[in-house]
């Protein structure tokens, strides 16, 4: 089922507005708009990445940096595709439009992959806020092409994507779902099962743009309790990357990459924002 597909049946299938849900959506509205050019990261956030099978978790679309920040209600129009992998197959998620937790899903045995792509979005940063976020994000060659082109001191106006991922673990299993690949424009993919790993050990990444391994671009891992002591590795040119998980606790994986824009009218450069988040537990599971 492809992004239009999903898209089609949620409109089809989700409840009618109440007035509260249409305050709510214009309230949601003027927060994702204000906060578009303040707030980098965005990510799914389920309260529990551990839950026992067949319970149900509010899963939250969070905007913000360190992973804190607002939450985003569930709007069709926001999205091409929010979804869930696991042993059943890919399904969308259906919501009521204005809710926020976004989503309750129910939990199936094993692992539980869950997707959302944004829609295109727009925001004229001014050049410090712009040429700081290319510095932060490790897109410094973007910065050099902006001053051969006599542009660094000038606003950047952009269109950016968010294609954001997190995985559930449930109960032992899940057929590699951990692994699976959306389809997304940016999109960072575990070669390894980090419900199988603890403090300590590795994590692979691939990091992938429009397809193709994506090389030389900055991801970036750390947690929640400790967003300050965060890993900064160069994909090689596979476009992989290798962590270490130092500590337990959640942990998000992020990574940007940008591209200029040629002949429209709006804006100068297109961005995609990739996120990858888990629960790293302090011990395996006693067999």
């Amino acid at each position: 089922m492809g992004y239009d597909d999903y898209s089609q049946r949620i409109r089809k299938e989700i409840y009618p507005l109440s007035l509260k849900n249409a305050l709510i959506i214009s309230i949601g509205l003027t927060v994702f708009v204000a906060e578009a050019g303040l707030c980098h990261d965005f990510w799914i956030e389920p309260d529990s990445f551990m839950p026992q099978t067949g319970e149900t978790v509010d899963v939250r679309l969070r905007e913000g940096v360190n992973l804190k920040g607002n939450t985003l209600p569930f709007i069709p129009e926001w999205f091409t595709d929010f979804s869930t992998v696991s042993n059943i197959g890919r399904t969308p998620v259906e919501s009521i439009i204005g809710d926020d937790p976004a989503a309750v899903i129910a939990v199936p045995k094993g692992a539980l992959l869950m997707g959302y792509r944004s829609t295109r979005n727009f925001v004229d940063l001014d050049a410090d806020k712009f040429n700081r976020y290319l510095d932060e994000e490790g897109i410094e060659f973007i910065r050099e092409q902006r001053r051969n082109l006599g542009q660094d001191d000038m606003s950047a106006p952009e269109y950016f994507v968010r294609c954001a991922k997190a995985l559930i673990q449930a109960s032992a299993g899940g057929d590699e779902i951990y692994a699976t690949e959306l389809g997304y424009i940016l999109e960072l993919v575990a070669e390894d099962d980090p419900y199988k790993l603890r403090p300590g050990d590795e994590i692979n990444f691939r990091l992938i743009y429009r397809g193709e391994p994506a090389a030389g671009l900055l991801v970036q891992a750390f947690t929640r309790d400790n967003p300050d002591q965060r890993q900064r590795i160069r994909t090689d040119a596979n476009g992989r990357a290798t962590i270490q998980l130092s500590e337990a606790g959640i942990w998000m994986i992020k990574a940007v990459n940008i591209q200029p824009i040629i002949g429209d009218p709006k804006a100068l450069w297109q961005s995609y924002w990739a996120s990858y988040l888990f629960e790293l537990a302090d011990s395996l599971p006693k067999p």
